[in-house]
């Protein structure tokens, strides 16, 4: 009764140790695909960082060259700001020419015309030098000349005034050409750097893109993560068991030899007797 509840023992103890291996068969399948996935989900987060990585330094180029872009914005601008700075000086100036000159112009005494003016003038020095005058008239004509010449010098610095005018006239076009140049130099570096300002923009938000992927890739991957631990803690008992299984079955299985040795001992040893006695009867 002892011998079969053995055995009974013995065969349940086979199938449980079966059962573990294949169970522990199982969770090693279970645990490689797990950590394909793991190492899947990792890979494509590191992915994804290099693609964050590479953007930023797209955005550290971009930002540089905007940088070089608004310096030469802010020195251009300068270049404008000095020459319609000198317009508006020269504009001044202008003004105020304009202002003496019409000054000059309300004097009534100011002759129109500077031939007949300086025909005048010579014609009565002419007489003064050719004629035979009385002191009290070469006086009166000496008088009359230097009259004239007052007149004449007047209208000279109207004349210098419209001069001076004309050449700043001239000067306030070519500051004003020279202002709209640079203008134009802004406008078209305001559309180059708008255009980096864009792409940075774009950059920024493809960043966040990737940045958000990249933690639902980190997510996956440390869920995946957790799964192998846990797997392979689990895998772990099982070896240990199948360890305490093995250890087990050896145990039953030497008792088993050592039983069955006994019994094969006791029988040869029952033989023996067996043929002694024989022999016994034989001799007496």
């Amino acid at each position: 009764q002892q011998t079969k509840m053995q055995e009974s023992d013995n065969k349940n103890l086979i199938k449980d140790f079966n059962v573990l291996k294949r169970e522990i068969s199982i969770l090693k399948n279970e645990l490689n695909s797990i950590n394909d996935q793991k190492e899947i989900w990792f890979k494509k987060k590191e992915d994804l960082k290099k693609e964050v990585l590479a953007l930023i330094d797209e955005i550290k180029v971009l930002r540089d060259k905007k940088d070089d872009f608004n310096k030469k914005v802010k020195d251009l601008k300068l270049e404008r700001d000095k020459y319609n700075k000198e317009v508006k000086e020269k504009i001044e100036k202008i003004k105020e020419l304009n202002f003496k000159k019409k000054d000059i112009s309300k004097d009534k005494k100011v002759i129109t015309s500077p031939g007949a003016l300086k025909e005048n003038i010579n014609k009565l020095e002419l007489m003064i030098e050719t004629e035979a005058l009385s002191l009290e008239k070469e006086k009166k004509l000496m008088k009359e000349i230097k009259k004239l010449k007052k007149e004449y010098e007047k209208f000279k610095d109207v004349k210098n005034i419209g001069n001076e005018a004309n050449v700043i006239s001239n000067e306030i076009n070519e500051a004003k050409e020279k202002a709209q140049d640079f203008h134009k130099k802004i406008q078209n570096i305001a559309k180059e750097s708008q255009n980096y300002y864009e792409k940075l923009n774009e950059f920024s938000k493809k960043i966040k893109e990737l940045n958000a992927k990249q933690e639902e890739a980190f997510e996956h991957f440390l869920r995946f993560k957790n799964q192998f631990v846990e797997k392979s803690r689990l895998l772990e008992e099982k070896l240990k068991e199948t360890g305490n299984y093995g250890k087990e079955i050896e145990t039953s299985k030497a008792k088993k030899e050592k039983k069955q040795k006994f019994k094969k001992e006791k029988k040869i040893e029952e033989k023996i007797k067996d043929v002694e006695e024989k022999l016994k009867k034989k001799i007496n």
